[in-house]
């Protein structure tokens, strides 16, 4: 069990380290170099995908402008949610070899990376810095933690439904060996049934033997 701990733990802090060190890394290679200046762009894939360098104030996608303590609140309060929730859930599951908790802190190292890496922006300096943007429709632009939290939402309703499913499959199969034990249990109080009616006809031939038997006696 404490196998299967460490090993779990340690998906998630891997994938959340890896989510954090990338969007740093790429806010620095990309914005502190390439587009060091708001506003500056630099192509990527002609058409399709640019770096733009935006302050973003809000939240990710651009939502909560200006919000940025209470940004922070809440980014360090899911965090602390989504942590308890996997600890908690981990801990409860009887599986050692469970694929469903490897997807769990998959998804938690992804959500948890993506809020810390936007959490540091904005504790040090005020805002998130963004970079990504498509040139090929309207949409706010984003960078590598708004990316990880996005795919770790889309990760959590998928393992939501598995965790559905599961459970729905585990109710029928035990509604179906609750059927097949009753089915059992009848099965054998008939066979009961059945010896005790056929002790019952056997008793009654004999008595009509010796009935018989008494009146030939009384005739002799």
């Amino acid at each position: 069990m404490k196998s299967k701990f460490f090993k779990t733990y340690f998906v998630a802090i891997a994938v959340a380290v890896f989510v954090f060190v990338f969007d740093m890394l790429t806010k620095y290679l990309l914005i502190g170099s390439l587009i060091p200046n708001v506003g500056d762009s630099a192509s990527f894939i002609e058409g399709f995908i640019n770096f733009v360098h935006v302050q973003n104030f809000g939240a990710s996608w651009g939502i909560f402008g200006g919000q940025t303590w209470l940004l922070i609140i809440i980014s360090i309060v899911i965090t602390a949610v989504l942590l308890w929730f996997y600890i908690s859930k981990l801990k409860n599951s009887k599986s050692e070899k469970n694929g469903i908790d490897i997807l769990l802190s998959v998804t938690i190292g992804f959500v948890v990376g993506g809020c810390l890496g936007n959490l540091y922006d904005r504790l040090v300096f005020g805002y998130v810095r963004d970079f990504i943007n498509f040139q090929f429709m309207d949409f706010p632009v984003f960078n590598i933690a708004d990316s990880a939290i996005t795919i770790g939402v889309v990760l959590f309703i998928i393992y939501f439904i598995i965790g559905f499913v599961k459970e729905a499959k585990a109710e029928k199969a035990k509604k179906e060996a609750l059927k097949m034990e009753v089915g059992q249990t009848s099965q054998v109080a008939q066979e009961e049934k059945e010896v005790e009616n056929s002790k019952d006809e056997k008793a009654g031939e004999n008595n009509d033997k010796n009935d018989k038997n008494n009146d030939k006696s009384s005739k002799n």
